[in-house]
């Protein structure tokens, strides 16, 4: 299995336990990644600097129980994934309450280990695919739409409608609150009742009368664009990448 890019917290008191399982982890993640602390006040010190992607926590510490760790780590950083570590397999039941991604026996055994981290490589893919997606409130409940699929939006009738590339969307939202959603997602005003997105428009023409513009799409749709609205595509063109000859 080709190891993971991720922060990988160990929280073991045991001085022994937490360098067998430290051995164990740095052969699924890079060991320049992994962190470990002892005691709630280094877990603390770590969560405050470092973005933590998967958290080994045992469950029996001194000071606070893993359980209280696991909240409080939830609190701090909620996409943290974690594991329970224990050398007792009846608190296991318990440890399910807390939604952990699993939850291992000490001594950590290696193969075991293999899939933990392969049950967090799904996880964290499902995470960025929901992360991808913004929910919009449509005529009937709401819709998942993912920025990358949209093509354009448009008033029709009165109506908003988003088109994607197999579906589109009727949504209570205002063009212009779409507008100020999709920005950083490459959507473009180019008309008062069109968005569009510039990762799908191939060029920009004069319409046949030469008082306006259209915006060519790869489907070959043109969507129109105001005259005043040709000098700001261009611009906003620049702005991710583009050059101009």
């Amino acid at each position: 299995m080709e190891k993971v890019k991720a922060n990988i917290l160990i929280i073991d008191d045991e001085p022994a336990s937490m360098e067998q399982s430290r051995q164990m982890v740095s052969l699924y993640a890079n060991p320049d990644s992994i962190y470990t602390a002892s005691n709630s006040v280094e877990v603390m010190r770590i969560l405050q600097s470092v973005p933590i992607d998967l958290a080994f926590v045992d469950i029996e510490m001194p000071d606070n129980d893993g359980f209280a760790i696991a909240g409080y780590i939830q609190s701090t950083q909620p996409r943290t994934k974690y594991v329970f570590l224990t050398g007792h397999t009846e608190l296991g039941a318990k440890s399910y309450d807390y939604e952990p991604l699993d939850f291992l026996c000490k001594p950590v055994n290696a193969l075991r280990l293999q899939k933990t981290f392969q049950r967090f490589v799904k996880s964290r893919a499902r995470d960025q695919d929901l992360m991808d997606q913004i929910a919009i409130e449509s005529t009937t409940g709401f819709v998942l739409v993912s920025p990358a699929e949209i093509r354009y939006v448009t008033r029709e009738n009165r109506k908003i409608v988003i088109y994607c590339a197999k579906q589109s969307y009727t949504v209570k939202n205002s063009l212009d609150e779409l507008e100020l959603i999709f920005r950083e997602y490459g959507l473009f005003r180019c008309h008062q009742s069109y968005l569009v997105s510039l990762r799908y428009v191939t060029g920009v023409a004069q319409s046949d009368f030469g008082r306006t513009y259209w915006a060519e799409l790869k489907s070959g749709q043109r969507i129109p664009v105001s005259r005043g609205k040709y000098a700001a595509i261009q611009e906003r063109l620049r702005e991710g990448g583009v050059q101009f000859l």
